[in-house]
């Protein structure tokens, strides 16, 4: 739903600088969101870390994660769920309501809604948050997915129309690949095989678990 509503945007009004400066307004309300969801997430994680399970919740997060992109057809994360669906109604007209206004503020109240969309790629980005286990972390994990995908939204908010099907299909085809590695790295971490930052062994892993969160 993101690509449609960047489309949507009222950028030609504006001249080039401003079209900058509300777009990457607009982006950083996305950033925004990602962060918030991705601490919350974090305090859930780290709720399994506190229990003792955070190394095997990493590898089914992460075993997850690939099953997702392989059997795309029997989870289908593309659908909204249904208890969702009356919340993506309201959430939508709240867009189309500041989608009308011109100001900054809507731009960034805009983006913060946009974040809010469902989307598979931000469920993998969640499933992921809850893995790390650190609310700080977490937070930080989900901005910098949200800065991952800024390149490529702050360009079709700005000439959407103008990018290439070819670059547009390459990135669509690069997700998968990026979401299976990441579902590797979670295992990695989970199994403890004393790999620095990739898999600390297991003692290790517990001692970082087990620090205050300040």
């Amino acid at each position: 739903m993101c690509g449609p509503l960047a489309l949507a945007l009222p950028f030609s009004e504006k001249s080039g600088l401003e079209q900058l400066v509300y777009n990457t307004t607009y982006q950083l309300g996305r950033i925004t969101t990602y962060s918030t969801i991705g601490l919350l997430f974090g305090f859930i994680g780290r709720g399994f870390s506190l229990a003792g399970i955070q190394q095997p919740l990493s590898i089914a997060i992460g075993v997850a994660m690939i099953l997702i992109m392989l059997l795309p057809k029997i989870i289908p994360i593309h659908r909204t769920p249904p208890l969702l669906q009356k919340a993506v109604i309201t959430l939508k007209k709240q867009l189309g309501f500041f989608l009308k206004k011109r100001g900054l503020g809507a731009f960034y109240v805009t983006g913060i809604l946009n974040g809010l969309l469902p989307c598979g790629l931000v469920y993998m980005a969640l499933l992921g948050a809850i893995g790390i286990g650190s609310p700080l972390e977490s937070a930080a994990f989900l901005a910098v997915f949200g800065l991952g995908t800024f390149p490529m939204m702050f360009s079709i908010a700005i000439a959407g129309s103008f990018i290439s099907t070819k670059w547009r299909s390459i990135f669509n085809k690069s997700i998968p690949y990026l979401v299976v590695l990441f579902g590797l790295i979670f295992i990695l971490r989970g199994m403890g095989l004393g790999i620095s930052y990739i898999s600390p062994p297991n003692d290790a892993l517990q001692v970082e678990q087990t620090k205050p969160c300040h």
